[in-house]
């Protein structure tokens, strides 16, 4: 049974978190809510962007897995197990 993510991306408050972060080209990101800053691999700046502009986990995941050329269930994966870090964060 997969298990669903708590982070909301697609709407709600967590969405927002996510515009309000300052991110930069080179992956350093800054939260001006709390002052916490971390860095973030290329994989993690196309997964965020692609959350920034709204949308869902499934497109995401589809959209790395042709841009990489990696099997959907790798790039699936990878989305959650991001989402999962960046509940730990926002």
């Amino acid at each position: 049974m997969k298990k669903k993510s708590k982070l909301k991306l697609g709407n709600g408050s967590r969405c927002e978190r996510l515009h309000q972060l300052a991110i930069s080209e080179t992956g350093f990101i800054f939260d001006p809510q709390t002052g916490q800053s971390f860095t973030v691999n290329q994989t993690g700046l196309f997964v965020l962007d692609g959350f920034k502009k709204g949308q869902n986990t499934d497109f995401v995941s589809h959209n790395l897995s042709e841009a990489c050329s990696v099997p959907i269930e790798l790039a699936q994966s990878s989305v959650e197990a991001f989402i999962m870090q960046l509940e730990r964060y926002l």
